[in-house]
């Protein structure tokens, strides 16, 4: 399992975002170390160890980035950008939505949350799989950003090691065909860009395809990104 700690924390948030030659803001940021143990959470269940090393290296992820909006300097490079007038600014779109798609979110839920029945009853994600006649109680977050949750999905006992996409919005549910530790992994690659799960799924038939091709190394251009794995070749 990756360093998960060093890789959000120290690398994507302060060398990575914080370095940006473009202002980015992260108003709500946070990687919790953690010694728990994922079995007292929820006994007489088998997970995969990817879940368990998890929760032993981190309570929780949570990491919202945007460019500031203050920063006229930097807002200006992407509010005078011919391609995003045309496709979004001059039809009807404000900035601010327009800043929401240039943005990113991690949201690693809690350790103590994501087998609460409580919790999860209330999220979102928990009513699309009702209204798609799956068993919502089979599905449990790991990651909820904007209308779309990253689930694991328990059968018998056990908690497979594979990702499974709720789309509220759209009341669709994808299996992302990946585990735990590569749902990880194309999330620090993506940085969380904005719906960067739909982008992985969807290729270049995501509308937030161009967006993330466009504008992330604009936004950090002081780093080596890849994203091959969006068949986004830089």
């Amino acid at each position: 399992m990756i360093n998960i700690f060093d890789l959000f924390d120290e690398k994507l948030i302060f060398e990575e975002l914080g370095d940006s030659p473009i202002r980015i803001t992260t108003p709500k940021s946070s990687v919790r170390k953690s010694k728990l143990k994922l079995k007292e959470l929820f006994k007489n269940t088998l997970f995969p160890n990817s879940l368990s090393e998890m929760y032993n290296q981190i309570s929780h992820i949570s990491i919202l980035w945007n460019i500031v909006d203050e920063e006229e300097s930097s807002v200006n490079q992407f509010k005078e950008d011919k391609w995003l007038k045309e496709k979004y600014l001059d039809n009807g779109y404000d900035w601010g939505v327009v800043n929401e798609y240039l943005s990113g979110f991690i949201n690693i839920t809690k350790s103590e949350e994501i087998f609460n029945a409580d919790f999860c009853k209330n999220q979102g994600y928990y009513y699309t799989l009702s209204n798609r006649e799956e068993n919502p109680d089979d599905f449990f977050p790991l990651d909820i950003c904007w209308d779309l949750t990253a689930c694991v999905k328990k059968e018998g006992n056990e908690i497979l090691n594979n990702i499974w996409l709720v789309h509220t919005n759209a009341n669709e549910i994808y299996d992302m065909k990946i585990n735990i530790e590569e749902y990880l992994n194309l999330c620090y690659k993506a940085k969380g860009f904005h719906y960067w799960q739909l982008i992985y799924l969807f290729k270049t038939k995501s509308e937030y395809y161009e967006l993330m091709k466009r504008f992330l190394p604009k936004m950090l251009p002081h780093i080596n990104l890849d994203l091959s794995d969006f068949d986004i070749e830089l």
